[in-house]
């Protein structure tokens, strides 16, 4: 176990690569995350499982946390040994091949980690219901607990961003095409492009607006999101402006497979014959098939919308156990 991304193994990165983890399991992200954590974090804990001879078999970075979400029962205040952050959308077991004996080994570290800080309790969050991760749990008796469900598009599937329009209802494609046709009228502005090394707060604000808005306030702080965008140029952002007014501001993240729809805010206050929410999905289909990317994840909430535009619910599930 060691407590910096900068003292991982040599071999962790190609267990991660191995075991198909996605981008939040970077040592960018984790890096930028360490420093400038979007939840609060009270302690990082990397846990890497070797074998006998010495080579990194299995990984979990996990992070003295608390529960946005108030699912895994703990009390005010209180924390856990959690593998990953709450902002990993597919936490899995990193492995090259996820089994209950790899599930079963990482929780007894977990475990030791979580005792020599006197936590209660330690697992794994956001976890895929059905995965290979989640059998491997469920077969080493850990029992699942449903957290949220997140959504995805299958790129490949439909080829272009006109396949994806055509395959939904006509009345839900009338609607798509008519946000974009207005919004075109109105000389809307859409930009596209990497993260750079100072991101303004002011627009990171809508973010913050956004979530107050739905009902999660405190969920991200725009000055320590802004130092941790200067950490992770991989980064995209879109911006979606009319004249000189922001209406809305994505940051999306990319892997091997995947285009990451990662936060967004967009302004619901001014008058407008447009919704910017339409344009900015529209803008993150068109950045997956311009990357070639074959599958876009879309993040949580708002699962009717998403799924009237075809994409599909993936249920997400904890798997915490007692110290």
């Amino acid at each position: 176990m060691v407590r910096s991304v900068d003292d991982l193994s040599p071999g962790t990165a190609a267990v991660v690569k191995a075991a198909g983890a996605n981008m939040n399991y970077s040592t960018e992200f984790m890096r930028a995350y360490e420093r400038f954590p979007i939840q609060a974090v009270h302690g990082n804990y990397y846990v890497e499982l070797l074998d006998d001879a010495d080579e990194v078999v299995a990984f979990a970075p996990c992070f003295v946390q608390g529960d946005p979400l108030g699912a895994l029962g703990l009390g005010p205040g209180e924390h856990a040994l959690l593998s990953q952050v709450w902002h990993c959308s597919d936490t899995r077991l990193v492995a090259a091949e996820a089994t209950p004996e790899i599930a079963t080994e990482l929780l007894a570290a977990m475990r030791e980690v979580a005792a020599s800080l006197g936590l209660a309790r330690t697992g794994f969050i956001n976890v895929a219901e059905g995965s290979p991760s989640a059998v491997a749990l469920e077969t080493a008796g850990v029992k699942g607990v449903h957290l949220d469900t997140r959504y995805w598009l299958d790129l490949a599937k439909y080829g272009s961003e006109e396949g994806v329009i055509e395959s939904i209802k006509p009345t839900n494609r009338r609607e798509y095409q008519r946000h974009w046709r207005r919004g075109t009228e109105a000389g809307v502005r859409i930009t596209t492009r990497h993260a750079g090394p100072d991101e303004q707060v002011s627009k990171l604000n809508l973010l913050l607006t956004t979530m107050d808005r739905v009902g999660s306030p405190g969920y991200y702080d725009a000055e320590k999101l802004a130092k941790f965008l200067a950490e992770t140029p991989t980064a995209w952002i879109i911006e979606i402006a009319l004249d000189e007014k922001l209406l809305g501001f994505a940051i999306l993240f990319v892997d091997d497979t995947r285009l990451h729809a990662w936060a967004l805010g967009y302004d619901r206050e001014t008058k407008l014959t447009f919704s910017p929410y339409y344009l900015m999905w529209g803008s993150f289909m068109r950045l997956g098939y311009e990357l070639g990317l074959p599958t876009l994840e879309a993040g949580r909430r708002n699962g009717e919308f998403k799924m009237r535009h075809g994409l599909v619910p993936q249920d997400l599930s904890a798997y915490v156990v007692d110290v």
